[in-house]
């Protein structure tokens, strides 16, 4: 079992996000919805941290991020192996040019 640290960015983020379905598309259902998808891929990040792929980006890729997919968003984070701690960096919509803002 890998421990999981979401970063201070990460947690506004995800409030960000989950704020924007719930009030602006005024879709709270959908919120929680997405909300139960981030939870599921914790758990999964928890046991299986290399199941998502790295990123594609050269940089990234050398510093070893990786992202998950989760609904239209994506979430990237980085495994450090020998201690076994899954670090979740941030959110992005899926269209945002994520590699520019990490």
């Amino acid at each position: 079992m890998y421990k999981l640290v979401v970063s201070e960015i990460a947690h506004k983020d995800l409030d960000n996000i989950v704020s924007y379905i719930a009030v602006q598309l005024a879709n709270p259902m959908a919120a929680t919805n997405f909300l139960n998808e981030v939870e599921k891929c914790y758990g999964y990040l928890k046991s299986n941290p290399l199941m998502y792929e790295r990123c594609h980006d050269a940089h990234l890729e050398k510093e070893a991020y990786r992202k998950a997919a989760i609904k239209n968003y994506v979430l990237v984070y980085k495994v450090d192996e020998p201690v076994r701690v899954v670090i979740i960096y941030r959110f992005f919509y899926g269209a945002q040019d994520y590699v520019k803002l990490i």
